[in-house]
């Protein structure tokens, strides 16, 4: 799966990936042990024990997008706005 950013800055979108990739990965080992603790036609219960964990997963994947791109606006607005500041206070004592 393809993200936006490698690396993320903001601690919870760290976290909320964190718990995407969790998420799948018991999906997938409860999907196996169904699947392996009663061989009879049980595969769609795999299927379906991991299509129920990827979802999630994809959608808390692109929440912690959302995050991270808010964090970086908000980081780039805040760099800006320290800068006009000091613009600011520079022209006034000229």
């Amino acid at each position: 799966m393809r993200v936006l950013f490698k690396r993320y800055t903001n601690k919870y979108a760290r976290w909320i990936r964190i718990l995407a990739s969790v998420i799948t990965i018991v999906g997938f080992i409860v999907g196996l042990y169904i699947w392996v603790d009663d061989l009879n036609d049980n595969f769609l219960h795999f299927l379906t024990s991991v299509f129920y964990s990827i979802i999630p997963s994809i959608f808390l994947l692109g929440f912690a997008e959302v995050i991270e791109i808010l964090y970086r606006i908000h980081l780039r607005l805040e760099f800006t706005a320290e800068d006009k500041t000091l613009f600011d206070e520079t022209s006034e004592s000229e």
